[in-house]
């Protein structure tokens, strides 16, 4: 007969935890911004779709205003405003949707990359706020706090 406990604490230490990714508290917006993209491209190979808000932007690079409206032509784009539009749940195998993503998302105010019915990240305000959810002791924990400073919300 199975212990229900030790099922218990085994399902609840196979869950994955929300990591904020911290920043340098001096760290200039173009660095954050370069990270946010190299922490989505190091996560992309565990998601399968993202979604993505994209409100206007004042100051961009022009490769993040064509991707902007790439993402804002998609079929079942919910488009608010010529300020303001929502992609649906995107497939992340593409790789001109991927780019597109990776380029939007850091002017995002709401961001998500998703590993079947579940966060792998979330980033808020212009990558202001990332948390990124794994599971302890797996290799993905590993190869993230390698390269990102995360501290554990849970």
């Amino acid at each position: 007969m199975r212990d229900p406990v030790a099922l218990w604490r085994r399902s609840r230490a196979d869950r994955p935890k929300a990591y904020v990714v911290e920043y340098p508290p001096d760290a200039p917006d173009d660095e954050q911004r370069d990270r946010v993209r190299m922490l989505l491209n190091l996560l992309r190979p565990y998601g399968s779709e993202f979604q993505t808000d994209m409100p206007a932007l004042v100051e961009a690079p022009p490769e993040v205003v064509d991707c902007r409206a790439f993402l804002r032509s998609l079929k079942g784009t919910k488009v608010e405003s010529e300020d303001y539009a929502t992609t649906n749940l995107v497939d992340s195998a593409d790789d001109r949707l991927w780019e597109s993503f990776v380029q939007v998302a850091p002017y995002a105010f709401s961001a998500e990359f998703w590993q079947g019915s579940r966060y792998l990240v979330s980033l808020a305000d212009e990558c202001q706020s990332v948390v990124v959810y794994l599971i302890p002791g797996f290799d993905l924990h590993a190869a993230v706090a390698d390269r990102f400073d995360l501290r554990l919300l849970d």
